[in-house]
């Protein structure tokens, strides 16, 4: 089986898209303002610091990853 490989701007747009959503819910966190999330097939306002509603932390976004060694 062939492993496909994500191409470098894929990646750069990945991590930007991660560090966005961390910036996001960091800032409704210090805001004490409800999030717009996705859940059970519809659109709910949630408070961010409902921890089964954001699943990773804002730190887990912003992280860079390692780069993959192939």
């Amino acid at each position: 089986m062939k492993r496909e490989s994500k191409s470098p701007l894929t990646r750069q747009a990945l991590q930007a898209l991660r560090e966005a959503v961390g910036g996001v819910v960091e800032e409704h966190r210090r805001e004490h303002r409800p999030l717009a999330v996705w859940q059970d097939g519809k659109a709910a306002l949630v408070l961010p610091e409902a921890p089964s509603i954001v699943r990773e932390s804002a730190a887990h976004y912003g992280k860079k990853r390692p780069k993959a060694e192939f």
